[in-house]
């Protein structure tokens, strides 16, 4: 048993080995949007099937290739799946063939982990934004110029704003970056946070609002 990957480096409990993985999964755009779809597709099927969701027995590799965008050959798809498993962002939930798998949860102080800053928390939220430059090129292009940190904070703003908690102009509160990469990026925030509100474990459904600030 490796005891110092257990021990947790803050309040919320996130241990070391958490951030073995949600580094690798920041590195990964394509590894992120598996993860992401992974735990959102999955709090959906067990929601809507009204299963045990400790008796779940998780989604089929086969099944979430149907769920995810871009081309991702089956099999490559599969050695992801172990890549990600053996950096605990996914678990095996059922060991019959084809195997079932689930997405395991995580969460930390940005603090803690490489590439962020101190601003905020790491969640899904990021991580799903940060799969989203596996298929959008504004996203990458914009990790590629400014960093993980300022992304996670235009992400973080960018919800304030769809929330009415800002009182300014989105896009003014970047003085560092360029005002068309960050907007370039907001259809992809906008894409995440929807399918989040999918999410029956998120608790918070910005669709309402997100649909208000596009005039539909």
């Amino acid at each position: 048993m490796n005891v110092i990957g257990r021990e947790t480096v803050d309040s919320l409990g996130t241990t070391v080995d958490d951030l073995v993985g949600i580094g690798r999964l920041l590195d990964s755009p394509r590894l992120a949007h598996i993860w992401f779809t992974l735990r959102v597709e999955g709090n959906v099927v067990v929601e809507e099937s009204d299963s045990n969701p400790f008796l779940w027995d998780g989604i089929t590799v086969s099944e979430l290739l149907e769920r995810l965008d871009g081309d991702i050959p089956q099999s490559t798809l599969y050695n992801d799946m172990d890549e990600l498993e053996g950096v605990g962002a996914v678990e095996i939930a059922s060991e019959g063939q084809p195997m079932g798998y689930k997405a395991n949860f995580f969460q930390a102080e940005a603090e803690n982990v490489d590439k962020m800053g101190d601003s905020s928390l790491i969640g899904p939220q990021i991580i799903g934004l940060v799969g989203e430059a596996y298929t959008d090129e504004a996203v990458q292009e914009f990790l590629d110029e400014y960093g993980h940190s300022l992304l996670n904070d235009v992400l973080q703003i960018y919800v304030a704003s769809v929330q009415g908690r800002l009182e300014r102009s989105f896009v003014e509160m970047f003085p560092e970056a360029d005002e068309e990469d960050v907007e370039a990026v907001v259809p992809a925030i906008e894409r995440v946070l929807f399918e989040m509100s999918r999410d029956p474990l998120r608790g918070y459904d910005y669709r309402d609002e997100l649909s208000t600030m596009s005039g539909e």
